[in-house]
C-alpha cells in the first residue's frame, strides 16, 4: 500500500503518514466479510491520496508561480522530478480507470485484486492492463 500510495503522491514521508492514516480506517472501520481486505485497502488509500491531492492543488500553484516569478524554477527542479512531473501529467490526462490500473499494476497487486476494485472478470484485466500501457505510451509520446 505504501508502494501505490507513494506513485500516486511522489513524497515517502507523505505516503508513509496516509498508509497510517488508511490503517487507521481499517482498524476503526474494517470491511465486510465479502470483501477482499486487499481491494478495501487500495481503495481507501486511492480515496485519502486523492483527496490529499485536491487539497494541496491549490497551495502547488501558488508555489510554482512563486519560483517562476523568481526566476529559481528551473534550478529548484532536478531531471529526475521534471521526470515525474511529466508521467504525473501524463497519468492524471488519462481516464480514471486507466491510470488505477497502472497504479495498482506496477504496485504488485494481483489481477484477482485488480478485477475486483474494477468491478472486471479477472480473464479481462491483461488486456485492460496491455491497453492503459498503450495510451500512456501514446500520451507520454505525444508530450502532453
Amino acid at each position: 500500500m505504501y508502494r501505490q500510495l507513494f506513485c500516486i503522491l511522489n513524497d515517502p514521508f507523505l505516503a508513509e503518514d496516509l498508509a497510517q492514516e488508511v490503517f487507521l480506517k481499517f482498524y476503526q472501520n474494517p470491511p465486510g466479510k465479502e470483501g477482499s481486505i486487499g481491494a478495501w485497502l487500495f481503495r481507501v488509500a486511492k480515496n485519502i491520496a486523492y483527496n490529499h491531492l485536491r487539497g494541496e492543488s491549490n497551495r502547488k500553484k501558488l508555489e510554482i508561480k512563486f519560483w517562476i516569478l523568481k526566476g529559481n524554477y528551473e534550478e529548484a527542479l532536478s531531471p529526475l522530478k521534471e521526470e515525474q512531473i511529466y508521467v504525473r501529467q501524463v497519468l492524471m490526462k488519462m481516464d480514471e480507470r486507466d491510470r488505477l490500473i497502472l497504479i495498482m499494476k506496477h504496485s504488485g497487486y494481483s489481477y484477482e485484486e485488480i478485477a475486483e476494485v474494477l468491478g472486471v472478470k479477472r480473464t479481462s484485466v491483461g488486456t485492460l492492463i496491455a491497453r492503459a500501457h498503450r495510451k500512456f505510451k501514446e500520451l507520454y509520446e505525444k508530450g502532453v
